[in-house]
């Protein structure tokens, strides 16, 4: 999506899934711990729990005032995950969960726009496409202003799964709806296919915790005919962290693959050791390449040991931090921004990764409902495979 309005992403999944580094702790603090700062929270509290004549949920009080809190912080990744939302965290980051399979962000012109509709999803199988603004969900309009609203509504639960909902959205000015159900939605496959020359095709969706496992096997099982990699990152919103670090580790043999800093500073450095593939590398990217993706995307630039090609990706240069509420495990958790994400150059990945050969996508679905790029009409392949040649990796 180049040229488009900064969006912010937010997941409509039940877990977020775009470079989180999955931290679970228990920070232990009370109110005195924070030197009373909270204290008219808790007066208040007390006073409804003592003299309020009727009904009086802590719980429920306790999950909007957290939600309030969360909305003061200018950070569009943060999100307080109840019990019930919890409990499908560790589904999520192995890469399925139940949803429609969207990623959405509330763009600065106060509309909901979709970043990506994962391949395969229900969503994408409708129709839905990065770029869509969704103006309603079964007739109730919907903002920015309310996208958690709508999150929420569209995410649904376990009890929704068969249930049909309409959404609106608006497509270049043109007003469309689409008919979807909930389902379960695997977020991050691998397409494989062999190309002209002995090229490679590696077409990721997004990182989930086997994504570099799954790549490491494929590289162990090359016999020798495969003379260089095309690795398409495109539509790719992200996924896991530490599996775009291994995978960027997969190329190199030594040296700095990214960094994390915090707010006071520190940096966190993340080195390569062996690597395992030493092919001529292309590496396709768009304006749905981000988070994680953007991780191995502009390491490879930054190291010079890929060529880029495609369009400038999205600009997701953070990771968060999720953080147990309570020690029973069963209070909720709370995700927010902690970390800023660094090329090995010393580049912010907020400004996106600008690709060395630029090149425009037409994404397609297929007859399963799959975001694909016909090959024999696919520009950036062509550039890439062109590209890969000039490098002679071509037999």
């Amino acid at each position: 999506m180049s040229g488009k309005s900064k969006v912010f992403l937010a997941v409509l999944l039940t877990f977020s899934f775009t470079c989180i580094l999955f931290i679970l702790v228990f920070n232990g603090l009370g109110i005195s711990a924070w030197g009373g700062r909270f204290r008219r929270l808790e007066a208040v509290g007390r006073m409804l729990e003592s003299r309020y004549i009727g009904d009086f949920d802590v719980r429920e009080a306790e999950d909007a005032a957290i939600n309030a809190m969360l909305s003061t912080i200018d950070d569009p990744y943060s999100e307080f995950y109840d019990e019930e939302s919890t409990q499908s965290i560790e589904t999520t980051i192995n890469g399925s969960y139940k949803g429609i399979g969207v990623e959405v962000g509330a763009a600065e012109s106060g509309e909901i726009v979709v970043i990506t509709a994962y391949s395969g999803g229900p969503a994408q199988r409708a129709g839905m496409k990065s770029g869509d603004v969704i103006t309603a969900i079964d007739g109730t309009e919907y903002n920015a202003s309310t996208m958690d609203a709508a999150v929420a509504y569209m995410r649904g639960s376990d009890s929704d799964t068969d249930k049909e909902m309409a959404i609106t959205v608006n497509r270049d000015g043109q007003t469309m709806e689409f008919k979807i159900k909930r389902e379960e939605v695997d977020l991050y496959s691998i397409e494989q296919k062999q190309l002209e020359g002995g090229l490679l095709y590696l077409r990721y969706t997004g990182f989930s915790a086997e994504s570099a496992e799954k790549f490491r096997n494929i590289i162990d099982g090359l016999d020798g005919s495969v003379t260089g990699i095309v690795l398409d990152l495109r539509e790719n919103p992200g996924g896991d962290l530490d599996a775009a670090v291994e995978l960027c580790d997969l190329f190199l043999d030594d040296g700095l693959i990214m960094y994390t800093e915090d707010k006071e500073g520190r940096r966190d450095e993340e080195y390569a050791a062996e690597g395992a593939c030493d092919l001529p590398l292309a590496v396709l990217v768009d304006g749905g390449t981000a988070s994680a993706s953007e991780i191995v995307a502009g390491c490879m630039q930054a190291r010079g040991r890929g060529v880029i090609v495609g369009e400038k990706t999205y600009g997701k240069g953070v990771s968060q931090v999720v953080c147990a509420v309570g020690p029973s495990g069963d209070d909720g958790i709370v995700k927010f921004t902690s970390y800023k994400n660094y090329r090995p150059d010393g580049i912010w990945l907020n400004e996106g990764v600008t690709p060395d050969i630029e090149a425009a996508s037409v994404p397609a679905l297929d007859e399963y409902g799959n975001i694909v790029f016909d090959e024999n009409e696919d520009v950036p392949l062509e550039k890439a495979v062109e590209a890969l040649k000039a490098a002679g990796a071509l037999k």
